[in-house]
């Protein structure tokens, strides 16, 4: 049958959005956008009764989004681009403009995950030695030491393969971010950045 796998991705992104319209109270997703097959979102705690998730128009999207804990916010504006094995971890909030392309592998992470003190990550550890797999577990983490920070993607920006993004980041509009770098800091508008940690390395034209 000619263009077989069109048909599959398109039943299956007729099954995601069906999916995720039960879900109104916390999940909005605008019906021309495509969600593809490595697209999903999941909450590890029992989401409250707001929105968590808004995606605009003409968006194609292979990421997760992931919550693990009742608070978090993931907006993604329109006619965006995320490539397979990306993810989005949020407790705070992330803004992602329109016309954003991500490829493969990228991360954004909107807190550290853990504390820096050493006695609140063994007691985590041990928490998830004793806990992991419960229906509860993530409701129990104490989050109260560990540090969170607004993430802002602006318009026409593009993140290269298996970039990292961390907390607290705005990165300017027209941005490009080269592939396997760690952003922990803000990036200037229409400007190249590459590196561990990301630096700027030229800026662009705005027009170009």
């Amino acid at each position: 049958m000619k263009n077989l796998k069109f048909h599959i991705l398109t039943f299956l992104n007729y099954l995601k959005h069906r999916a995720y319209s039960k879900k109104k109270d916390q999940i909005s997703i605008d019906a021309s956008s495509r969600l593809l097959r490595g697209f999903n979102i999941k909450f590890l705690v029992s989401p409250e009764k707001r929105k968590y998730v808004e995606i605009g128009k003409n968006c194609m999207l292979n990421n997760s989004i992931l919550f693990e804990s009742s608070t978090g916010k993931v907006n993604i504006g329109d006619r965006c681009y995320f490539g397979s094995d990306g993810i989005i971890i949020s407790r705070k909030e992330v803004i992602i403009g329109n016309d954003v392309t991500f490829a493969w592998g990228v991360t954004i992470y909107d807190h550290n995950s853990h504390s820096l003190a050493i006695q609140d990550r063994k007691e985590a550890v041990k928490h998830f030695y004793l806990n992991y797999g419960k229906d509860d577990c993530f409701e129990k983490i104490d989050f109260k030491n560990v540090k969170a920070g607004s993430i802002t993607i602006k318009d026409n920006v593009w993140i290269g393969m298996d970039v990292l993004i961390l907390k607290g980041v705005t990165i300017g509009e027209g941005a490009v971010i080269a592939a396997r770098s760690v952003v922990f800091e803000d990036v200037e508008p229409y400007s190249i950045y590459a590196g561990n940690p990301a630096r700027l390395i030229k800026k662009i034209n705005n027009r170009t």
